[in-house]
């Protein structure tokens, strides 16, 4: 009798504990469609546009999963459209979210007078985003494959795409310090034909490394000219591009001037840079070219074992022109926020 009533007591706590755990389950679930809404919300608030498909909220026992159906997300110069966005963690820990982006997803960036810019994630991406125990987000990776580009409806297939931004708990205290952080990697861009036969037609890799420093402003010449006038910069911690026998690696500052033109002062060490010329011919009167060849020659220095020839110089940015050294290699539109 005495193994009988204790065998009872043992099954009427478990499923009194069962119980006590779905209630708190559902009530869990229950704040993240607010949450989720509650976001959606506040951007439509903010002038964005914000559509779904549909919005569940499942996983019971051990998962929390929302999944949103063909989310779609505007604003005035990015839109986003996906075939479904799913987020799942467990209960117990709400720190670090697992993100799946099933089916194609589709995002676009329009500049006035310029033709809009498409890159496409055919098979879709995953990645995670990482909370402080209080909500705050503070780190958010993607990774995406089977991607195309789409500059001037030419396309331009990417092998692999990643994506890492991370932010401090707190605010940065002043511009010196750092607002966020962001690490791009792209891999095996194949360019359209046409492209020059110096360097060939696989980008094999670009990296970039930047962080933000100081508040990061919100894309809107309010927020934007605010964080330059209190001294907020870009520093660029690394820009490396592999394409064919050109090797670039680079970094330095880009900050905006009083028009909110980007304007920048870098050092670029570049490797294979005759190719680069070799691809500028045409572009250039023979003169032109031909000085050039002598004033990089003469500031490139050999190293490596082969002796191979490096190039130092100084990149800038300034008056819509990118420059490296003296020389002018490209005019760049006006940006418009």
């Amino acid at each position: 009798m005495r193994v009988r009533k204790i065998l009872g007591f043992a099954v009427l706590a478990l499923a009194l504990l069962a119980g006590a755990y779905s209630v708190w389950w559902w009530q869990a679930a229950a704040a993240v469609e607010r949450g989720v809404l509650a976001w959606m919300d506040e951007q439509r608030a903010a002038g964005a546009v914000v559509a779904h498909g549909g919005l569940s909220v499942g996983g019971y026992p051990f998962t929390i999963r929302a999944a949103l159906e063909a989310p779609h997300l505007a604003t005035r110069d990015v839109e986003w459209r996906g075939a479904q966005l799913v987020a799942e963690a467990p209960p117990w820990n709400h720190t670090r979210i697992a993100l799946s982006l099933p089916g194609e997803q589709r995002v676009t960036v329009v500049q006035p007078s310029q033709p809009p810019f498409t890159l496409v994630a055919r098979d879709g991406g995953q990645g995670h985003v990482g909370l402080t125990l209080t909500g705050q987000p503070v780190e958010a990776r993607l990774a995406f494959t089977n991607l195309v580009a789409q500059p001037d409806a030419l396309p331009v297939p990417i092998a692999a795409l990643d994506l890492t931004a991370t932010q401090p708990a707190a605010p940065p205290a002043s511009h010196s310090d750092t607002g966020l952080s962001v690490t791009l990697e792209a891999r095996g861009a194949t360019l359209p034909d046409g492209a020059p036969d110096s360097l060939g037609r696989e980008v094999q890799r670009l990296l970039l490394t930047a962080r933000i420093l100081g508040q990061p402003p919100k894309p809107e010449p309010v927020s934007l000219s605010a964080w330059s006038r209190d001294g907020g910069t870009l520093q660029i911690d690394g820009l490396n591009v592999d394409w064919g026998p050109l090797k670039l690696a680079m970094n330095g500052t880009l900050a905006l001037d009083s028009a909110l033109q980007p304007q920048a002062a870098l050092t670029a060490e570049v490797r294979g840079y005759q190719a680069v010329l070799d691809a500028l011919q045409g572009m250039f009167r023979p003169k032109e070219l031909a000085m050039a060849r002598t004033m990089l020659g003469l500031l490139a220095r050999p190293t490596g074992p082969n002796g191979e020839p490096v190039l130092t110089a100084p990149v800038t940015v300034q008056n819509r022109g990118l420059f490296l050294g003296p020389l002018k290699v490209a005019a760049l539109p006006a940006v418009v926020w």
